[in-house]
């Protein structure tokens, strides 16, 4: 008996201090083999065992009637398929029953033929297979917390709730026994997501409650508009399965909304909202000058708190005010050509579109005078071309003109401005031109990206100064300044011309 306890890997049963031979009480020795599986024959060993007339298992008890073998030291069984682990029992007649102070468990096979297809947080999914009664946990996809409660358990089914915070996945299994095992299941959990089904009203504005028709809208935990920066809330006014009602932010913009379930997966919307914001139809005057009312007209401009200027100025105290027709005093300081923007009531920018022009009173500036501003360089000609600014053959006013000579149908007389944006803030170029024969000039510009400008032609009339007036918007995009620019001959050749008076209004 001994070498069978030895081979057969078994467990202590009962301890007794009682050793003597002679002694008719019933002892367990030892049972096993341990990681018996359902199905398979395990020994109980020990004394007076034929006076055992049943044993216990966890969820099962097998009468003697069931026993394969039975005598005074061995008793044989077939584990039961509802066989738990536990201790045993060992019921004898006159109701005396002996308990093992170790525990029986078993190589468990678990198996798993079905789960749930979709389910909503909070309500109940079913697991069918087989040995699910060894199931002590279920963890839903990367979900940390496992679900260690049941509604019902049995051998062939488990039911259990979904987190609030499950995703959609696969499920893991955490099973007991002498091979514990961590089992994922073939079958994916389809975790049900909030929807919307429409918006009302569509078109809002910051701060007024938007209404959401929908289905499981009471998984929503926040609402993700589109937005400057995060325009997200977790507040809402009421929340049911079929209606959210929740208040805009005051950053949100134009767009889809993203519904965030409590699992933090986001339900984008395929609806959209928008946003009613101040519009400029026109500003008038435009150009206006410094001081000067000016009147914005639009729509929705009861929204608006303040009007910002190119240049940094705002003004927020206006002479009046209603849903179209803004009327306020320009400022005299920094302000500048460019966009006007708002401020909404709710601190909202709004990029309008619409472009004022400031008049500026600016002084005459001469980019040659007698002699070239010394805010300008002369370069060497384009083509073969001389050129001498302190000619005095020919002069229009004071005591010296420019002298240019082209040997080239194309040539230029060519100056390089200091400050890049020379030119802002004027409109036109005036020059006074003398030519040798009738024949005919223009004015080129080179901007700061190497970009030649158009052509700006004009007649030159031999033997007299003629005035010519070039509008600068005539030259082509100026836009971050001008490198080069260019008196040409226009075609003539050869050519001599006199240039005097070069000055921008």
């Amino acid at each position: 008996m001994a070498l069978l306890v030895l081979s057969l890997g078994y467990l202590t049963a009962c301890g007794d201090d009682d050793d003597d031979l002679g002694s008719d009480k019933v002892e367990l020795i030892s049972f096993g083999p341990t990681g018996a599986k359902h199905g398979e024959k395990i020994k109980f060993i020990g004394r007076n065992l034929n006076k055992v007339e049943s044993i216990a298992l966890a969820g099962v008890t097998v009468p003697k009637a069931q026993f394969t073998s039975h005598t005074s030291e061995l008793i044989e069984l077939v584990v039961p398929a509802t066989a738990e682990q536990g201790r045993v029992v060992l019921k004898i007649a006159g109701g005396e029953e002996i308990t093992s102070k170790t525990v029986l468990s078993f190589d468990v096979p678990v198996k798993v033929t079905s789960v749930t297809g979709e389910a909503k947080p909070g309500t109940n999914i079913t697991i069918k297979g087989d040995f699910l009664n060894w199931v002590d946990s279920v963890q839903f996809g990367s979900l940390q917390k496992s679900v260690k409660t049941f509604a019902t358990k049995s051998k062939t089914e488990l039911v259990l709730t979904v987190p609030m915070e499950a995703k959609t996945g696969s499920l893991f299994l955490f099973t007991g026994g002498t091979k514990p095992l961590k089992m994922e299941t073939e079958q994916v959990l389809t975790v049900t997501l909030p929807k919307a089904t429409g918006f009302s009203p569509a078109s809002l504005k910051h701060g007024e409650n938007l209404t959401i028709t929908g289905t499981d809208l009471d998984l929503v935990k926040e609402i993700v508009f589109t937005g400057v920066g995060t325009a997200k809330t977790a507040t809402f006014v009421s929340q049911t399965a079929t209606q959210l009602v929740v208040t805009v932010p005051n950053n949100a913009s134009t767009g889809t909304l993203k519904l965030v379930a409590k699992s933090m997966v986001e339900a984008p919307t395929t609806q959209s909202i928008t946003i009613i914001l101040p519009a400029i139809t026109t500003l008038a005057p435009n150009p206006v000058d410094p001081g000067a009312n000016l009147t914005i007209t639009g729509t929705n401009l009861d929204l608006v708190k303040t009007v910002n200027f190119t240049g940094g100025a705002s003004v927020s105290t206006f002479i009046s005010q209603s849903p179209t027709q803004i009327v306020l005093k320009m400022p005299t300081t920094d302000i500048l050509n460019g966009a006007v923007t708002f401020i909404t009531t709710r601190n909202y920018t709004v990029a309008t579109g619409k472009t004022l022009t400031i008049n500026v009173a600016r002084p005459a500036y001469y980019i040659y005078n007698d002699v070239l501003n010394s805010g300008w360089q002369k370069w060497d000609g384009w083509g073969t071309t001389t050129q001498d600014i302190e000619n005095t053959e020919f002069v229009s006013r004071g005591t010296k003109a420019i002298k240019v000579s082209f040997n080239d149908p194309y040539g230029a007389f060519q100056l390089h401005p200091n400050n890049k944006d020379v030119l802002d803030g004027y409109t036109t170029i005036v020059l006074y031109v003398r030519g040798t024969v009738n024949s005919r000039g223009s004015i080129q510009i080179k901007n700061m990206a190497g970009t030649f400008g158009t052509d700006a032609p004009f007649d030159i009339v031999a033997g007299q100064y003629t005035r010519i007036e070039i509008p600068i918007s005539a030259l082509g995009n100026i836009t971050g300044g001008i490198n080069e620019f260019y008196i040409k001959n226009y075609g003539t050749n050869p050519n001599t011309f006199y240039i005097d008076d070069i000055e921008l209004k």
